[in-house]
């Protein structure tokens, strides 16, 4: 019964990854079998966080998103639960002995997005980065299959992928945020400007070249996933420098399937001839 469950777990894990984080499947797929589902395991816990925050409006968000935290640490001490999303999360993060510190760090980032925080916040930098960071380091631990040593010696340059990913996402929804500027997830002040585009894309550059460089550090078989994540963003990095700042603003900015789907195989190509 256990083992049925926890692979029904996995599977529902894997079916709300796919619906909703469509975009990392292809680099997803390179990953071998069981890194693969528990990567689907913990995508599917953060997007339940990110689900309360950003789509249940007329419902107490603070509750749910506390109940939910809740049973998310109860899911990891017993090591079991009836959430098929919570009880396959649970399994990775006490398989790969992922600290709980990350977890807590990625809910309380995800908290503090039901606030509507200043720039000046000292709450700040976590609500910009927290989140993000702790879901980056928590696959980090799992691509390094175990090897402790592996993951403090990647954990700044995953640190830096995180930063350019929610840098690039920031400007890639530009858009909603400057006709959305009153919701719960806007952020109150006029941040974007041809002087902070500026900023944001040679930070952006920066952090991408740390990534680059270190891929290769990785376990043959994570390299290829992390490559093509890389490609994406690296693509979407080059899309992005080219527009106007007027056209960041109204646009809504992407990388179409068939250019991902490219994107993938031409990196599958440079790590089978070493060329990564």
């Amino acid at each position: 019964m256990s083992n049925l469950f926890d692979q029904v777990s996995s599977n529902c894990s894997k079916d709300l990854s796919k619906t909703y984080r469509s975009g990392f499947s292809i680099g997803i797929q390179a990953l071998s079998h069981q890194l693969r589902e528990s990567i689907y395991s913990i995508y599917a816990f953060a997007t339940l966080a990110e689900e309360i925050v950003n789509s249940l409006e007329n419902r107490d968000k603070k509750e749910l998103l506390s109940d939910y935290s809740n049973e998310t640490y109860k899911a990891i001490a017993r090591r079991f639960s009836l959430n098929p999303i919570l009880n396959s999360f649970q399994m990775v993060i006490n398989k790969f002995r992922i600290d709980t510190a990350l977890v807590s760090k990625f809910l309380k980032g995800i908290e503090l997005k039901i606030y509507q925080l200043p720039a000046d916040s000292k709450h700040f930098e976590l609500y910009t980065t927290g989140a993000t960071e702790a879901l980056g380091l928590m696959i980090l631990k799992v691509l390094c299959d175990g090897n402790h040593q592996l993951y403090e010696t990647l954990e700044t340059p995953a640190k830096k992928f995180s930063s350019a990913i929610l840098k690039l996402n920031r400007l890639k929804n530009s858009s909603k945020l400057h006709y959305n500027r009153g919701t719960s997830i806007g952020i109150h002040s006029d941040w974007l400007s041809e002087e902070m585009k500026l900023a944001m894309e040679l930070s952006i550059e920066a952090d991408l070249k740390v990534v680059k460089e270190n891929i290769k550090k990785l376990p043959q078989g994570s390299q290829r996933a992390i490559y093509i994540v890389f490609a994406y963003y690296n693509a979407l990095f080059k899309k992005i420098k080219k527009l106007s700042l007027e056209k960041i603003i109204v646009s809504k900015i992407g990388i179409s399937y068939n250019r991902k789907f490219i994107l993938a195989l031409d990196s599958l190509i440079k790590q089978r001839l070493n060329l990564l």
